[in-house]
């Protein structure tokens, strides 16, 4: 029986929403300083950054000034990520197309075949890419009781990294610009990448469960 993989409304949405942002915020990091303030590739490109860079200082010239690398090697993670995403998306569209021109409709029409795998182990990457850039914590997850966990304690990882280095990077902002920008931000791809980690895991999971069946018939 040939792998399958319906794709979820929630995961595109997710996809088609951080693939130009993550090569925005990568084409940022790469071109410091010119992306600064100032720089001649800030505007009008980069100004949406400003409030983010002077949230968190990772972004800004103090990290630039002070040489830190943590930033320029998120950027390549970025390229990898953007790949992953791009691919799984390709696959989604390619596998749609088969089976006489039908047109592919969310959560109605199946891929399947090694475009569906092959789908599949790109998402359950890109997911793990975009926590583990963070978090550096990942296992598979099949409830939902482990997955708000997996999100917590990622969470908890970018809050201790901050604690633990004496908030040099984010020690200067009040309250609502800590909570309402950068907390909200990462978050949002901790959920969103802890449901993608989720969602194809357990895909890949089952069709592993369902290869042994086949073994033993």
């Amino acid at each position: 029986m040939p792998f399958t993989h319906t794709p979820h409304l929630p995961l595109l949405l997710w996809t088609l929403f951080t693939l130009p942002l993550t090569i925005w915020d990568t084409a940022y990091i790469l071109l410091r300083p010119h992306s600064f303030p100032g720089g001649k590739w800030h505007a009008p490109f980069f100004l949406s950054m400003e409030p983010w860079a002077s949230t968190d200082h990772l972004y800004g010239p103090e990290a630039w000034g002070a040489s830190e690398g943590f930033t320029a090697a998120q950027a390549v993670v970025n390229v990898l990520e953007v790949g992953m995403y791009t691919g799984y998306v390709w696959g989604v569209w390619r596998g749609g197309g088969l089976g006489g021109g039908a047109r592919w409709r969310i959560g109605k029409r199946r891929i399947q075949g090694k475009m569906a795998a092959g789908a599949v182990v790109l998402g359950f990457a890109a997911g793990v890419v975009t926590a583990t850039k963070t978090g550096l914590y990942c296992r598979f997850f099949f409830s939902l009781r482990a997955w708000c966990c997996f999100c917590f304690l990622l969470l908890m990882r970018v809050v201790m990294r901050e604690v633990f280095s004496g908030y040099v990077y984010t020690g200067h902002n009040e309250l609502h610009p800590l909570l309402t920008l950068w907390g909200f931000m990462n978050a949002l791809y901790f959920l969103a990448s802890g449901y993608m980690i989720g969602a194809f895991g357990t895909e890949i999971y089952r069709g592993l469960l369902a290869g042994e069946g086949d073994k033993e018939d």
